[in-house]
């Protein structure tokens, strides 16, 4: 028997709210939907989101080891330059010294959010 879903979140959990903020909704653009005075959404895409939860008010608690990445797949018309530079600039811990360019997962980079999280941003290879 299959099950269906409509929707899935990945929930991560951050001290300081305001800085998981300005890094989701500022500096990558995404949309953001509070859920309640501690969780926040920042939508992807349509079903997929990634729950920023308070320290301490989850089922959770934030630990030193953050053993997830987050991968965010940037659309085939943005430019992952820019954006890369752009976290740069803002101070944004990076994890690659530039965009790479691989074969299968096409344009890549890492860095860091304000908690520590990785977070991939990751491109198709341009066909053709």
């Amino acid at each position: 028997m299959k099950t269906a879903y409509d929707r899935m979140y990945t929930f991560i959990y951050h001290k300081d709210m305001q800085k998981a903020d300005e890094f989701y909704r500022g500096l990558l653009g995404l949309e953001m939907e509070p859920e309640s005075d501690w969780v926040t959404y920042y939508k992807v895409s349509p079903g997929l989101t990634i729950g920023v939860v308070e320290d301490g008010k989850g089922y959770l608690r934030v630990t030193e080891d953050k053993p997830v990445i987050l991968c965010l797949g940037l659309k085939d018309t943005e430019d992952i330059w820019a954006l890369y530079q752009k976290l740069k600039d803002a101070g944004v811990t990076m994890h690659t010294s530039e965009v790479e360019l691989r074969k299968v997962e096409g344009r890549v980079f890492f860095c860091e959010d304000p908690e520590g999280y990785i977070v991939e941003i990751v491109q198709r290879p341009k066909s053709g």
